[in-house]
């Protein structure tokens, strides 16, 4: 059986000590929600990709030692995140 590319990319994001993302659904990154379901990862929608970034580096600042985590989707996406 073949495995995803998500599902790879969470089964990393797991490795790394990821236990949250936060996210805007998006047509790019629906394999690797699949993914962090299957590898218990709590997903967290927000409204904006900036409000994901934020919500990161607020999870790893409020949590030492804990990965904070945005999962973006392509294109517009991306670089709303980067002014995050």
């Amino acid at each position: 059986m073949m495995i995803s590319g998500g599902r790879l990319a969470a089964k990393a994001l797991k490795e790394a000590g990821v236990e949250c993302i936060f996210t805007l659904a998006g047509g790019h990154v629906m394999d690797i929600y699949e993914g962090c379901l299957d590898q218990d990862i709590k997903i967290v929608d927000v409204r904006h990709e900036q409000s994901a970034v934020m919500a990161a580096d607020a999870w790893s600042r409020l949590n030492p030692g804990k990965v904070g985590c945005a999962v973006l989707t392509a294109g517009p996406g991306n670089t709303n995140g980067v002014t995050g």
